[in-house]
């Protein structure tokens, strides 16, 4: 029987972020999940900050070891995606709405990459893999969950949503990129079900679910 989710939240454990979701249960459950080795504790209902915190730093070591075990099996995954894809794409992850409410990133220029049917199910399968966990790790956070994902070859944009229907589109080169691009975009259109502009408050809002956005969104543009 599924659990109710009594509350979402992100606390610091001796300098590991963790995200401690409060069901309906009786014990605590702690996990290190893929892609980047984020931490993760199912709590009771009732559990205090200083009750879930210790049983965190109480299991500090294994935390420590699972997470070596995520980013060696990242860096594998990475190295596979590098040797597929050649070159990487330059691009702006800026956008506009347009008239039937379909936000998408402004276009922009975008190196030209060879895309087999097998590099398209290769690209399909490495984000596929990473996906679930960064859905399940930010859309309780945002509070809304996309409708449908689709995965295409997108020429001059790398994200885009209709936030009528709840439809986000990801650009297959994502794949090729270090998955903090991959979760920077779908916060991004995330976001976007709530706020359809770029405005004062969808950059509030970002900066309120991933701080470090501009960062991220700089590095991309600096991709060569």
């Amino acid at each position: 029987m599924a659990r109710r989710t009594i509350s979402v939240e992100i606390i610091d454990v001796q300098g590991v972020r963790v995200k401690v979701t409060r069901k309906t249960v009786k014990n605590m459950y702690l996990r290190v999940k893929p892609p980047d080795g984020r931490v993760e504790v199912t709590a009771p209902a009732r559990a205090s900050y200083d009750v879930v915190a210790r049983f965190v730093a109480s299991r500090r070591q294994w935390i420590d070891k699972a997470q070596e075990k995520v980013a060696a099996a990242r860096a594998r995954q990475e190295e596979a995606g590098r040797r597929a894809a050649g070159q990487d794409a330059d691009h702006d992850h800026t956008g506009t709405a347009d008239a039937a409410g379909t936000h998408a990133d402004q276009p922009v220029a975008m190196l030209d990459q060879p895309w087999s049917e097998e590099r398209k199910r290769e690209a399909k399968a490495i984000l596929n893999g990473w996906l679930p966990s960064l859905l399940a790790y930010w859309a309780p956070i945002i509070g809304r969950r996309p409708t449908n994902i689709s995965l295409r070859r997108m020429s001059t944009r790398w994200g885009s949503c209709t936030p009528a229907t709840g439809r986000i589109r990801l650009n297959l080169e994502l794949a090729y990129l270090p998955p903090q691009y991959l979760e920077y975009v779908l916060v991004h259109e995330l976001t976007h079900l709530w706020e359809h502009g770029h405005g004062v408050r969808f950059q509030r809002s970002m900066d309120r679910f991933m701080p470090q956005w501009r960062r991220l969104r700089r590095e991309l543009n600096r991709i060569p």
